[in-house]
């Protein structure tokens, strides 16, 4: 009975959360005047805000039960200590020189690698291997350092190169922010439930796989390439940045 009632909040408080964005963006919107856009441009937005509310849910997802799997693996506090610096550590290094490799190898398959890498991480944890657990917090946080920066270049070339007004630009990112926030919330109630479904920690990281496969097939079959000023300057061996 206490979990139908805490669902049940969980589930009320998420509406009331949706109707305040659906308020508050409505209400910025009469300020500043409706943006009226291109029918093509809301395809690329739509198209757009779909892949990433797929990225960010197999992220969010994960969250709630890492440190409850691996305790229920038995590992020490130390051990699960050291599987989170392993996950951090990895993302800080990565991410340095992230900029340079996406610009030179491409945005569009640096999105991809974000959907595999992560996937593979979840993978891992149907072993109760510390090495294979340590393996996966590392893809986990090379994959993060991706999430928050490949999507956002992708979307940035492809709608300049498009030739779409700024203030076009400004809106979806707005409208990415509230579509994270909502999914953050209805993630930790799809994890719950998967997880009591299933009658496993391991659930919710499979539910994760489903959308980074998801994500996967939009983007390689609606996303075009795009790289850093290689493109313009033809024959110069660097990639560069943003």
């Amino acid at each position: 009975m206490p979990e139908v009632v805490e669902h049940g909040f969980f589930f009320k408080t998420l509406v009331l959360l949706c109707a305040m964005c659906g308020m508050l963006l409505w209400h910025q919107n009469r300020e500043k005047g409706s943006i009226s856009t291109s029918p093509e441009f809301k395809k690329f937005q739509a198209t757009y805000l779909f892949v990433y509310g797929c990225a960010v849910m197999g992220d969010w997802l994960q969250g709630p039960y890492v440190y409850a799997l691996y305790s229920s693996y038995s590992f020490t506090k130390q051990d699960i200590g050291v599987l989170f610096i392993a996950g951090f550590g990895s993302s800080l290094v990565f991410g340095i020189g992230l900029g340079s490799m996406t610009d030179r190898y491409g945005r569009k398959l640096s999105c991809l690698a974000y959907c595999g890498i992560y996937a593979l991480s979840c993978f891992t944890k149907h072993w109760a291997s510390f090495p294979v657990l340590l393996l996966g917090r590392v893809l986990g946080g090379i994959a993060y350092s991706i999430l928050f920066t490949s999507f956002d270049s992708w979307l940035i070339s492809e709608h300049n190169r498009k030739g779409f007004p700024a203030e076009w630009l400004n809106q979806t990112f707005q409208y990415a922010t509230i579509c994270n926030g909502v999914v953050a919330i209805m993630a930790g109630q799809l994890g719950a439930v998967v997880r009591d479904v299933f009658d496993s920690l391991v659930a919710p990281f499979d539910a994760a796989v489903v959308f980074f496969g998801v994500a996967a097939v939009v983007i390689a079959g609606y996303w075009v390439e795009n790289r850093g000023v290689k493109e313009v300057r033809e024959g110069d061996g660097e990639g560069g940045g943003v």
